[in-house]
């Protein structure tokens, strides 16, 4: 008797986290699919869950983007070696929301998300070579702080069913752009401790922070756009959109 009510509690467990899975967050709010205002509704609903979005829905599988971690990122060329290992960006989740274009009704539309903030990243460095006509070496952490990061992405946004045949918003193709104000650097341990030259050298650098970023950002960039992209699928996979949005029906 006690093992079958444990099998009952079990299948009800089960069957309410079934349940569960399809059910918006509680900091997201239904939108009315014809209101004529459907794309302030949305918008509005991403700007109060952005902060929220990006540190994970555990319940949905979505995991955290605030830090975002990074490939190492290795730069070989103008006389300069440089890589981040054990590299992480932090920052998204004060972005704050610069663009949205969303569309939803046909099997494609277009999807635009602008972003902005200022953001950091962290690593253990290792430096050889110069920059413009200085030389720098060495080996540390490193931090580089980079002051109003904008992010433009514009991906195809289409339907797609579930095994059960409700429909599913999914981004696919994705383009970005982006532009970022200032940067500063902070390497510890250059030139082994030496204060004077790294000094120097890390003024210069700071001076001349775009050359360094014309290689540094582009891939850095690249992993963040994957990563959100690939959070967004994801909650769009566990989300129908019947759920997300009042009076629509599947076709």
């Amino acid at each position: 008797m006690q093992l079958k009510s444990k099998i009952v509690l079990f299948v009800m467990l089960f069957c309410y986290i079934s349940a569960e899975e399809d059910m918006l967050p509680s900091f997201i709010k239904k939108c009315d699919f014809k209101d004529k205002e459907l794309g302030s509704c949305i918008r509005k609903q991403i700007e109060n869950s952005l902060s929220r979005f990006t540190k994970g829905i555990p319940e949905l599988g979505v995991p955290s983007i605030d830090p975002v971690q990074l490939d190492d990122i290795n730069i070989d060329g103008n006389g300069l070696k440089l890589k981040f290992a054990d590299a992480a960006m932090h920052g998204l989740s004060d972005s704050k929301l610069t663009d949205l274009k969303v569309d939803i009704g046909s099997n494609e539309e277009d999807f635009n998300l602008g972003f902005k903030g200022n953001m950091s990243l962290t690593a253990k460095y290792s430096i050889d070579g110069k920059i413009l006509i200085l030389p720098i070496k060495g080996e540390g952490d490193a931090l580089v702080k980079a002051n109003n990061v904008e992010v433009n992405i514009q991906s195809k946004l289409v339907h797609v069913k579930d095994s059960k045949g409700r429909s599913h918003l999914k981004l696919i193709s994705p383009n970005y752009k982006y532009d970022i104000q200032s940067t500063t650097f902070d390497l510890k341990n250059l030139f082994n401790g030496n204060k004077q030259l790294a000094e120097t050298t890390l003024a210069f650098a700071n001076d001349n922070w775009r050359q360094l970023m014309d290689d540094l950002a582009p891939p850095a960039i690249k992993q963040i756009v994957r990563t959100v992209i690939k959070a967004i699928n994801k909650f769009f996979s566990k989300i129908p959109i019947a759920q997300m949005l009042d009076g629509y029906k599947d076709s």
